[in-house]
């Protein structure tokens, strides 16, 4: 039987008011403070860690969808091209760190980094800030606007919104992976199972990879440095810390097993293990219950929403979300609209969502979650919020034509 304790009641201090606070360094998140700062509004962006960006630096060298993107997402692939980080669709994350400090000190946002959201502070359905802890303690911030960048949806949950989690009929979510560096391999160009994989099982004849369709990918700018894609793991529930934890552990044993097999193959006798990512890739957690759902019949249909905001163009990209199920399940669908309403929480106000707990569907997700489309998220956030400042209006009530129509003059699809 669990047991319960009671918290005393405790006054709160104030450290920072600002007109909006991003809660979350990630991906979408980064872009929004970035964003709204340009935009003139005083930003504080809660980062749970030191890496602003989350996926795009720590953990991933991927992108795609970036081609009818424009704005922030555009700037920042053409830096990443321009100085050689980037060799199209993969590009060197531990080479990104200094350029998104660059861009968020020139900006003027005001990170908090070691700092996690704990709860909304919220009345009536009204977002009025969210409290944090710290090396500090516990303290709280005052915003105009919040937006819930964590990922999982934490602040909105916080503050009642209702979520969904997984898929419908089992309510399992899609694997959770790690990356980690390998330096002193050469030749770069070598197929993963045509030609290692059988070098590997001459000395472990019954090693399977974690993740069939795992990749090896030179990291640009580097010598001999190699990117490794393979581990995977299955059942973890992102919102549980046990949960969490094992898969972390699992996702690094699997890693090293991979790499000293093959450091035993004759071709590979020189290899140095290199950092893991600093984060494990979660892929699916909450949903956030939104104004708007997008769904896998509109993606299927290539609905265009009338307060559609950008377009996605990328296939649905299932990762197994149980052992016994293919590794990826991938599927062509039409150009798609991401509408405004689904960055915005059911029945709360003051209060915008974006990533991958946007409101959608499980399959629907699978499309939506790239790092150019979180990146598109942020900034037409970053717009809404700057343009519900502007005319004091609120979020549900700004003129959706006028948000549609800057997000087209940045360059991005509408």
């Amino acid at each position: 039987m669990k047991k319960n304790i009671y918290e005393p009641s405790r006054e709160i201090t104030v450290t920072h008011e600002a007109d909006l606070v991003v809660a979350g360094g990630g991906t979408a998140g980064v872009a929004c403070a970035i964003c709204a700062a340009r935009l003139g509004l005083s930003v504080i962006m809660v980062e749970n860690t030191a890496q602003p960006g989350g996926m795009v630096t720590q953990v991933t060298q991927w992108t795609g969808d970036i081609d009818n993107k424009g704005g922030f997402t555009r700037e920042f692939f053409e830096y990443l091209f321009n100085q050689g980080i980037m060799e199209r669709p993969y590009y060197n994350h531990y080479l990104v760190t200094p350029y998104m400090d660059e861009l968020i000190k020139n900006a003027g946002v005001r990170p908090l980094y070691f700092c996690r959201v704990v709860n909304a502070l919220a009345k009536d359905g009204e977002l009025q800030g969210v409290v944090v802890e710290s090396k500090q303690g516990r303290h709280a911030i005052l915003a105009k606007i919040v937006v819930d960048a964590t990922g999982d949806g934490d602040v909105a949950v916080s503050a009642g919104a209702e979520f969904e989690y997984g898929r419908a009929t089992d309510g399992a979510v899609q694997s959770v992976s790690l990356t980690h560096s390998i330096q002193n391999f050469l030749p770069f160009r070598v197929n993963l199972r045509g030609e290692i994989l059988p070098q590997i099982k001459q000395i472990a004849p019954d090693y399977e990879l974690p993740y069939d369709h795992g990749n090896l990918q030179h990291l640009t700018k580097t010598k001999s440095g190699l990117l490794v894609g393979i581990s995977h793991v299955t059942g973890c529930n992102p919102l549980n810390a046990e949960s969490l934890s094992d898969a972390v552990i699992e996702l690094r044993r699997q890693s090293r097993e991979f790499f000293e097999l093959l450091c035993r193959t004759e071709q590979f006798p020189d290899l140095e293990f290199g950092p893991f990512g600093a984060l494990p890739g979660v892929r699916e957690s909450r949903r956030i219950v939104c104004d708007a759902k997008v769904t896998v019949s509109d993606i299927d249909s290539g609905k265009s929403y009338a307060d559609g905001l950008f377009t996605v163009d990328h296939c649905i990209d299932i990762h197994r979300c149980l052992p016994d199920e293919p590794a990826i399940v991938k599927r062509e669908l039409n150009p798609y609209k991401i509408p405004y309403g689904a960055l915005l929480p059911k029945g709360l106000s003051r209060l915008l969502v974006i990533g991958r707990c946007i409101g959608g569907e499980h399959e629907a997700l699978a499309s939506y979650r790239l790092i150019a489309d979180c990146f598109a998220m942020g900034e037409a956030a970053a717009l809404a919020a700057a343009q519900s400042l502007r005319t004091n209006q609120s979020l549900r009530s700004i003129e959706i034509k006028e948000l549609i129509g800057k997000m087209t003059d940045l360059g991005y699809q509408t």
